[in-house]
């Protein structure tokens, strides 16, 4: 009894294992493009002011619309 219950674990855990090593879906989509000339204008306020900026998060523009409503 206790061999089957080791060979049941062994199996399940090599199967997690796999499915975890897998990688999954390396496609990375976002619905935003970085906002360039708010990046630039940031940036130029803080070099007349002495001042330097580390972006941490990139800011960006909102999803575009695809289609005009009527």
């Amino acid at each position: 009894m206790s061999k089957i219950l080791l060979c049941c674990a062994a199996v399940s855990s090599l199967a997690l294992a796999g499915c975890a090593s897998s990688g999954g879906s390396k496609k990375t989509s976002y619905d935003y493009q970085v906002d360039q000339e708010k990046i630039v204008s940031v940036n130029k306020w803080a070099n007349d002011r002495g001042y330097s900026v580390t972006w941490v998060n990139l800011p960006h523009k909102g999803r575009q619309e695809s289609g005009a409503k009527d």
